[in-house]
């Protein structure tokens, strides 16, 4: 047998080791559990997907680690925790590497006591990573209103009404993201962002758009952002507003990432013209917007600071002929040169029925060379959550990060 033919055998060795049913049951491992590696020899092998048997990296043995995910068929469990460098990694390890869970401290937070959410993670830190990741987010959290029971929207076709447990259930997809930047969509205000956001972790700013007459509520993007960030809040982008009070405000922040400062908007676009279509009202607004922003993105693409934009653009940017896309993206000046991080990245949210983004993070030329390629993501809601999936929200959140300049 040639040499081939060995390196062969043995990679197919490997796999077979690693895909056999584990003998200890994945059963008693939950989603959101901590638990500690077990202390061995060597380093713990992460591996991209359950059963596949390609080692991507190492998990650092003894360490810590959070459950984001079990694979109850092949007992494989999908951790974040420390490689060895120190950096957090995600990825999936057999059930054997784990020691167990580990004993918390205290009393748990008031919300870890209610039915259903056991699973919640504790209370992120709030300054940024150490290893200097700086981690981007954004989502549109539904007609998020400040006080339970209350509709954004009315009859005949009311917006989500949320009751307490749903609150804090939104706070523990945040605290499993653990964004450093939260871009947000269809907020109220501070008031209704505070329901869902640890305000011990994080600063909030809100774009200041009024109630229009039609809503018991606002509409309004906003960011939340780690304490311990260097931020600088700026004023609302209110030119996105082409409809006398219709439409959404961009909100903005300027943030220090090392000896750089990022210029980020959240924006919400006019929905209903998803498709590469430029007919009807909708499109007539969403076409009015487009060379607006895209004259606010030229403008800081030929300053000093990388642009990027968060959040719902109510557009598939991502089909090859969108003539939207086309316009943003023209190249001009050259640091307009833009980049969407959902380009060519699998739809992970709720059951998937909807295949393409409207939900964006775009990237002029500088900041994308920042961007770790190998960290967008969408993070999809708990099987478990689905009767509440509606109560969550009807998008789920994007997410990157970037890495040290």
């Amino acid at each position: 047998m040639g040499t081939v033919g060995i390196a062969t055998m043995a990679a197919m060795l490997v796999v077979m080791a690693v895909s056999a049913p584990q003998p200890d049951s994945a059963h008693d491992i939950q989603e959101g559990a901590r638990v500690t590696l077990v202390d061995r020899d060597a380093d713990i092998p992460a591996h991209p997907a359950p059963q596949d048997g390609r080692v991507a990296f190492r998990f650092q043995r003894g360490s810590a680690a959070l459950v984001l995910a079990v694979d109850i068929a092949s007992g494989w469990i999908q951790i974040r925790g420390q490689r060895p460098d120190g950096e957090d990694a995600q990825g999936w390890i057999i059930r054997r590497y784990v020691h167990g869970a580990l004993d918390d401290a205290g009393a748990p937070p008031p919300e870890k006591t209610v039915p259903g959410l056991g699973w919640c993670p504790a209370m992120p830190s709030p300054n940024p990573y150490a290893d200097g990741t700086l981690r981007l987010a954004t989502w549109n959290i539904a007609n998020l209103h400040a006080r339970d029971g209350e509709s954004t929207f009315g009859p005949p076709r009311p917006s989500v009404r949320r009751d307490t447990t749903d609150y804090q259930r939104i706070r523990c997809y945040v605290r499993l993201l653990d964004p450093d930047v939260l871009a947000v969509q269809e907020i109220d205000g501070e008031e209704a962002l505070a329901r869902v956001i640890d305000t011990e972790v994080y600063d909030l700013h809100m774009s200041r758009r009024g109630q229009s007459r039609d809503m018991h509520g606002r509409q309004n993007t906003g960011f939340a952002y780690k304490k311990g960030l260097d931020v600088s809040r700026l004023p609302d982008f209110s030119a996105l507003d082409v409809s006398n009070g219709e439409l959404r405000y961009g909100a903005r922040i300027r943030v220090a990432h090392g000896d750089t400062h990022l210029q980020l908007m959240s924006v919400h676009l006019k929905s209903g013209c998803v498709g590469n279509s430029d007919q009807g009202r909708d499109c007539t607004q969403l076409l009015r917007q487009i060379p607006i922003l895209e004259d606010w993105i030229d403008e800081h693409a030929a300053g000093p600071d990388p642009v990027i934009v968060l959040g719902d653009f109510n557009r598939r940017l991502n089909d090859p002929s969108d003539a939207v896309w086309a316009q943003l993206d023209d190249g001009q000046p050259a640091n307009a040169d833009l980049t969407t991080i959902t380009d060519g990245l699998a739809t992970n949210c709720r059951d998937n029925r909807f295949t393409d983004y409207i939900d964006h993070i775009v990237f002029d030329r500088r900041s994308i060379a920042l961007v770790d390629r190998g960290s967008p993501r969408q993070l999809n809601f708990r099987d478990a959550d689905q009767p509440h999936w509606d109560a969550i929200s009807d998008h789920c959140p994007l997410a990157v990060d970037l890495g040290r300049p």
